[in-house]
């Protein structure tokens, strides 16, 4: 069976390599927008706010390694897959606890069938 995190591993590599060939070490801004699927605005945002490694070319222009976008890729993945994996288990959660209520209601009511005199 695979690893969850294999799939999104494969997922994150495939991505970039449609963006940029593997051999390409350094992508623009408008490549790492491109394969993040946001804005190239947005990608400069994350470099203003640090969350995505860069290397400043001069005042206004960065190049992002491939390692540091596929590391932000996979986190920004991981944590949705976990989100998505915890309201899972939250519907689960309620499904249960709505069948052992039933099931307790289902056991009370044999119960007092069988303390019931019997005809």
């Amino acid at each position: 069976m695979n690893d969850p995190l294999d799939n999104v591993q494969d997922l994150v590599n495939g991505i970039l390599d449609a963006v940029a060939p593997p051999r390409k070490k350094l992508l623009t801004v408008q490549e790492a927008a491109l394969a993040m699927r946001v804005s190239s605005s947005t990608v400069l945002g994350l470099i203003r706010d640090q969350s995505l490694g860069n290397i400043s070319i001069h005042k206004k222009s960065y190049r992002i390694p491939r390692q540091a976008l596929r590391d932000h890729l996979l986190h920004r993945y991981v944590a949705s897959e976990l989100t998505a994996a915890t309201q899972e288990l939250a519907l689960v959660q309620l499904e249960l606890k709505r069948r052992k209520a039933e099931l307790d209601r289902i056991t009370k009511r044999i119960a007092q069938a069988s303390d019931a005199p019997a005809p």
